[in-house]
C-alpha cells in the first residue's frame, strides 16, 4: 500500500494527455489502481479513467480484471469503453458515474430511508445474479465499488478481486476488507465464493439501513469473534422483513446461506415495483448510422469500426463508438415527447374552430443534426454535412453483416464467413434486387444510397400524415343526401 500511495500522489501533479483522452484530477481509488477525471477530446465527453499499475505482483490481478470486465454487460454494472496498454500502466476507461459511490451517498444523510435502500439493493443483487450465472464471484462488494450515476441507479465496479468459477469449485486465498470477510475466511476454510458475495452483501445491506458496519471491533481477534458468531444488533426501526432478509444473508454456516435466486424472491425485495432483476445488455451488433456518419467525418474507416466492434477490441475505434452513443443515449433522453392526442369529433359547424395540428416530424431531423454538430464540433463540409444528407433517427440500424461487401485490406480473412451472410434491410425485395448502389464502399456511405433511402421514407410519413388528416375530415362530414 506504501508504494500504491506514492505512485498515486506522484500521479496527480499533472495533467496529461493520453490517445483520445484528456486526463484530469483523480477522483476515486481501487483495490490495485487509482481513477482519474477525463474528457474524450474528440466529443467532449466525461469518462472515468482507472490507471492500474503494472508489476510482477500486480500483472495477472490486471489480466484477471481487464478479462471479466470485457465479458461483464448489464445495466447495473460500470460500462467499459476503452482498454489501453501502456509500458508502465494499463488504463480502463469506463463510464462516469457522477454521484460518486455509495459511502459518500449514506455519510451525508447517514442511513437511507427503507425504500430507497430496497431499491438500491435490488439494482445490486440484480447485478450479482447476473455475475453467478455467468459463474464470476465478485468477492470485493463494499460501499466504495457500488456507485451512482446520474438518475441516481446503483453500478457496481472493480473487479479486481474477482475470479470466475464453476458449480462445486472450492477458493482459498483470503481477500477483501477485514469487516467484510465471512465466518470461513477467518477460519481458513476451502469456501465458494458465490457464498462470500451473499454474506457480503448482507454486510452491505446492514450498512445502507442503519449507516454502520455490523461487526466492528478494536482489533482483529474482537472483530472475529463477533463474525465467527455472527453477533450484531438490529435496529428497532427495521421492518420484520428488513430484519429477515439481513438474518438470512449474514448466515455463519455458508451450507446454509442461501442463493442469489432466493434472495431476490425474498419478500422484502418484492415491495418494489420498479427495478426488476435486469437481464444481459449485450454490446452493439449492429452500427447506428448515425454514429458511423459522425466516425467517418472524424477521419475513421468504416471497416475499422465494423471491425473492432465484431472483434470487441475495445480499441480506440469501439472506444470512440460507445463514447459517442453514451453521449447521444443522454442527449435524445434528456428531451422530453409530446404525446400524440386525438381530439374529439367536432361537427361540421365547428370545423373552422378546429385547425389542422401543425407538422411535427419535419422538425426532428433538423434538431438532432443541429445536437450533433453543436455538441461534437465536427468541421462538416458542404458534400457531407448530415442536415444535407438528410440523416435523421428514421434510418435503420446497419448491420454487421451488410458490411461484407467492403473492399478494404483491414479486415482478416478469418472474418469473410461471419460476414457472409444474407442481409435484409428497411427496403423491400424488389428494391433490394440488383441495387449495387445500396453498398459501402471505401469506408464511406454512399449518398446516392442514403438520400434514396431518406426520400422514401419521408415521403411515407408526408403520406400518413395526409391519410390522418383526410380521416379526421371525413368522418366529422355529413353523408350527402
Amino acid at each position: 500500500m506504501a508504494e500504491y500511495s506514492e505512485l498515486s500522489s506522484s500521479s496527480s501533479e499533472d495533467e496529461e494527455i493520453i490517445e483520445q483522452y484528456h486526463m484530469k484530477e483523480i477522483i476515486g481509488y481501487g483495490s490495485f489502481g487509482y481513477v482519474k477525471l477525463a474528457y474524450h477530446r474528440l466529443t467532449g465527453t466525461q469518462v472515468a479513467v482507472k490507471i492500474l499499475l503494472k508489476g510482477e505482483f500486480y500483472n495477472h490481478r490486471i489480466k484477471n480484471e481487464v478479462d471479466i470486465i470485457k465479458t461483464v454487460h448489464h445495466p447495473h454494472v460500470i460500462r467499459l469503453y476503452q482498454v489501453m496498454e501502456k509500458d508502465e500502466h494499463v488504463y480502463l476507461v469506463m463510464e462516469l458515474a457522477t454521484k460518486g459511490d455509495l459511502l459518500g451517498w449514506i455519510r451525508k444523510s447517514s442511513r437511507l430511508f427503507e425504500d430507497e435502500a430496497r431499491r438500491l439493493f435490488k439494482q445490486i443483487v440484480s447485478a450479482v445474479q447476473y455475475f453467478h450465472r455467468n459463474g464470476i464471484a465478485h468477492r470485493d462488494l463494499k460501499p466504495t465499488n457500488i456507485l451512482l450515476d446520474a438518475k441516481g441507479n446503483a453500478k457496481v465496479s472493480d473487479f479486481g478481486l474477482s475470479i470466475r468459477t464453476t458449480p462445486g469449485q472450492l477458493l482459498k486465498d483470503v481477500c477483501g476488507a477485514l469487516i467484510f470477510r465471512p465466518p470461513e475466511m477467518f477460519l481458513r476454510e476451502n469456501y465458494d465464493g458465490c457464498k462470500v458475495d451473499i454474506w457480503t452483501l448482507g454486510v452491505l445491506l446492514y450498512f445502507m439501513l442503519t449507516g454502520k458496519f455490523p461487526f466492528q471491533g478494536i482489533n482483529f481477534s474482537q472483530i472475529q469473534v463477533l463474525v465467527l458468531e455472527a453477533r450484531y444488533i438490529a435496529p428497532f426501526y427495521l421492518s420484520a422483513k428488513g430484519r429477515n432478509i439481513i438474518f438470512q444473508l449474514l448466515t455463519a454456516d455458508p451450507k446454509q446461506r442461501p442463493s442469489i435466486e432466493q434472495i431476490i424472491e425474498h419478500p422484502w425485495l418484492n415491495q418494489v415495483e420498479e427495478c426488476a432483476p435486469c437481464s444481459d445488455e449485450p454490446l452493439p451488433s449492429e452500427l447506428d448510422p448515425i454514429i458511423v456518419a459522425v466516425m467517418c467525418d472524424m477521419g475513421y474507416n468504416l471497416a475499422e469500426i465494423c471491425k473492432s466492434i465484431l472483434d470487441r477490441a475495445f480499441n480506440e475505434a469501439m472506444g470512440t463508438y460507445l463514447v459517442i452513443k453514451e453521449h447521444l443515449k443522454k442527449t435524445v433522453t434528456s428531451v422530453k415527447t409530446v404525446p400524440l392526442t386525438v381530439p374529439p369529433c367536432p361537427t361540421p359547424e365547428d370545423l373552422s374552430a378546429f385547425p389542422l395540428p401543425p407538422r411535427r416530424t419535419a422538425s426532428l431531423p433538423t434538431q438532432l443534426n443541429t445536437i450533433i454538430s453543436s455538441e461534437f464540433h465536427l468541421p462538416y463540409d458542404d458534400k457531407q454535412s448530415p442536415t444535407k444528407r438528410g440523416l435523421s433517427v428514421t434510418l435503420p440500424a446497419i448491420p454487421l453483416c451488410f458490411l461484407q461487401k467492403i473492399p478494404s485490406s483491414s479486415v482478416s480473412p478469418c472474418h469473410d464467413s461471419m460476414l457472409s451472410h444474407n442481409c435484409y434491410f428497411f427496403l423491400s425485395s424488389n428494391e433490394r434486387c440488383g441495387s449495387e448502389e445500396n453498398t459501402l464502399s471505401s469506408g464511406q456511405l454512399n449518398d446516392e444510397f442514403t438520400d434514396s433511402s431518406l426520400n422514401r421514407w419521408g415521403w411515407r410519413r408526408v403520406a400518413h400524415s395526409i391519410a390522418t388528416i383526410l380521416r379526421r375530415i371525413c368522418c366529422c362530414m355529413q353523408a350527402p343526401k
